[in-house]
């Protein structure tokens, strides 16, 4: 919140005073150069004078007690004035009071019947509507722990700024909020000017005026306001929160300076048609946003100013797989004080990459000065390993000075180097052991040590880009085999080759699988595991020996005797009878063979033979089916009793006789 409230604009010659209340300020005297001035100040504590030079203040009655704080704002030595600024502290007269919506307070008896509506509240904000003895009403929106004042008009030229001030202390939209109030020390209203002799100086009254410049001024620069073929220049001096300090030229005369404040109703500049105030101080850019007031047809020269672009292009993180995006930011600053118009910024796209995003270009209309443009953002694909430089962001505008030439002015940014794209070859394993000859499959006795042999390939590519980093390969030797477990193999790079050994013993009898995984690092860091399955296989399981009958071929002797049972058994021999005398007549003396019916009666007596076995086995099968009933007949004893006058069976009466 201000430390206090303010009249500017106070204008003296000498012996003049200014009176507010029970205080009075004297132009006293002046030095003869006119560098120094004397003020007596006369109050309830007693007259005191005081020396001023220019920017000069002093205290009433003393710092430890302030009732009053001077400024001298100029001295005009052309009019014999002086022009200050009258300050007094705030002091709080209203604390911790509640207000509902619709609820209204009144400043304490023997302040000015000034009046405070609650009109609205949130949990966070309120709005006070506030009524001035004279009728004139204001509207304060006020954000919690924040505060808002309002100026108390004296007379048509001056006003007490910040007169009254609304701290809010916390706000509610179901409830009560609780506010603070401040007026200054010095609450008298009754202000006015009396001149030499003791008669009351009428305040001055403006000439029409109209509104001829509204916009940003910067320190150090001379607005030029023609007025009836009179040039006068108003000059940024300084800039403070809410406060900025101006000269005013007539040609080359300097005629003082003076101190605006935000909000104030718009000022007299002595001895001039001008009238000056200030809307909005930014102190940071050391600049202010004046208005300037003088009579119809006045020209104001506009000021051209030069924008000054800065663009920076970025990625975060510089390094980068290939199967990765690469995120590219342009970053483009106005640090001028002018502003830039169609603002085109392009960003670069390099070979060995592709456009992932939507755009490569951005445009916009307006660029204010000391204004930062969105960040713009795109995305790249690499297609190649290696390092890269991306390039420049340009950018391209017009500025009010541009503007009166035509040609657009172009800035680069700072090429965007050292990006490096990385790749895994592709890794291949293969293993082998040794017992006695290299292979992927052997076998061993227990207690015998297998050699086992692994090589690892990376496939063709950039050595320098394209690697694994920090392998090493696990393998799983369960309880049948000891040996190390765990291969450190460190980095290999793309087309090289490593070959590992070591020495595995056979501690049982088992058929045993060598699994291995791979595990390692890409060149970022990124963890990676590759399963390689069975790579080895170690018999241990000692051979055994197995007796099995094998049939073999009946020999020559033996040979008619198997050919007779084998047609004998066949259901329909003849097929392989005729087959085997066609074979047998090949072997038979030639002169048999020219007798045409020794075939025939070979196949005859064959065919006989095979007749003689058929019947030989039907016998034979007879003479089992009459064992078989004859073993029924002769059952164990029992059944039913002969009936009277049957017949002997005729097994009986052969038995009798």
């Amino acid at each position: 919140m201000p430390d206090s409230a303010s009249i500017t604009g106070v204008s003296l010659g000498l012996k003049d005073k200014a009176v507010l209340g029970p205080f009075s300020v004297q132009f006293v005297d002046v030095n003869p150069n006119w560098s120094k001035i004397y003020l007596q100040v006369d109050g309830p504590q007693g007259p005191l004078r005081y020396v001023l030079g220019q920017d000069g203040y002093f205290l009433y009655p003393n710092s430890a007690n302030v009732y009053l704080n001077v400024s001298l704002v100029w001295i005009r030595y052309d009019t014999k004035s002086v022009l200050l600024e009258m300050r007094s502290p705030l002091q709080r007269i209203l604390q911790g009071r509640e207000l509902n919506v619709g609820d209204t307070i009144t400043l304490p008896q023997g302040f000015p019947q000034i009046k405070i509506k609650l009109t609205s509240a949130s949990d966070d904000q309120a709005t006070f509507l506030v009524t001035m003895p004279y009728g004139d009403t204001h509207t304060l929106v006020i954000d919690e722990g924040a505060g808002g004042g309002v100026s108390y008009k004296l007379d048509d030229t001056h006003r007490y700024s910040n007169y009254m001030y609304i701290q809010l202390v916390s706000s509610n939209k179901n409830g009560p909020v609780t506010v603070d109030v401040y007026v200054p020390k010095i609450a008298s209203t009754d202000f006015k000017i009396i001149k030499e002799g003791g008669e009351e100086k009428p305040p001055e009254t403006p000439e029409q005026t109209v509104l001829v410049y509204n916009g940003l001024l910067y320190v150090g620069e001379k607005l030029p306001v023609e007025v009836d073929n009179t040039t006068y220049y108003v000059k940024m001096v300084s800039t403070i929160p809410d406060v900025v300090k101006v000269e005013v030229l007539k040609g080359d005369q300097s005629l003082g300076t003076m101190l605006l404040e935000v909000g104030d109703i718009p000022k007299n500049v002595p001895n001039t048609p001008l009238q000056l105030s200030v809307q909005s101080v930014e102190p940071d850019y050391k600049r202010a946003t004046l208005r300037v007031y003088a009579p119809m047809g006045t020209e104001v020269t506009p000021i051209l100013r030069q924008a000054n672009l800065v663009a920076k292009i970025d990625a975060i993180p510089k390094e980068i797989m290939l199967t990765d995006d690469l995120v590219v930011t342009i970053n483009v600053q106005n640090l001028g004080r002018g502003d830039a118009y169609d603002v085109n910024v392009a960003a670069p796209i390099p070979d060995d990459f592709e456009l992932i995003s939507m755009t490569k270009s951005w445009t916009l209309k307006n660029f204010p000065a000391f204004t930062n443009m969105p960040a713009l953002i795109y995305v790249l694909r690499p297609t190649k390993v290696g390092e890269f430089e991306i390039g420049k962001a340009i950018v391209t505008f017009y500025d009010d000075k541009s503007l009166e030439t035509g040609k657009k002015r172009v800035v680069y940014s700072q090429p965007l180097k050292g990006i490096k794209v990385y790749n895994i070859p592709a890794i291949d394993v293969s293993a082998q052991a040794y017992n006695g000859t290299w292979g992927n499959y052997v076998t061993a006795s227990v207690n015998d040590t297998v050699k086992l042999k692994f090589e690892i390939r990376a496939s063709e590519g950039n050595p320098d880009y394209e690697f694994i980093k920090n392998a090493t390969l696990l393998l799983d030797l369960s309880s049948n085999l000891d040996g190390q477990p765990v291969i450190e193999i460190g980095t290999i790079r793309a087309g090289e080759v490593k070959t590992l050994q070591l020495d595995l013993k056979v501690l049982r009898e088992n058929l045993t699988n060598i699994r291995a995984t791979l595990i390692y690092l890409d060149p970022l860091g990124g963890q990676h595991r590759l399963d390689l399955g069975n790579l080895v296989t170690i018999n241990s399981i000692p051979p055994k020996v197995i007796v099995e009958e094998v049939k073999v071929w009946p020999t020559p002797e033996e040979l008619p005797k198997y050919v007779n049972e084998t047609l004998a058994g066949m259901e329909d021999p003849q097929p392989l009878a005729s087959e085997l005398a066609n074979i047998s007549a090949y072997y038979l003396p030639k002169e048999e063979q020219s007798n045409p019916w020794k075939p025939t009666a070979i196949a005859f007596i064959i065919l006989a033979v095979i007749l003689a076995g058929i019947a030989y086995k039907y016998w034979d099968e007879a003479e089992k089916l009459r064992e078989k009933l004859e073993r029924k007949k002769h059952r164990r004893p029992g059944g039913l009793p002969k009936k009277e006058g049957e017949e002997a069976p005729e097994e009986s009466e052969i038995a009798e006789l």
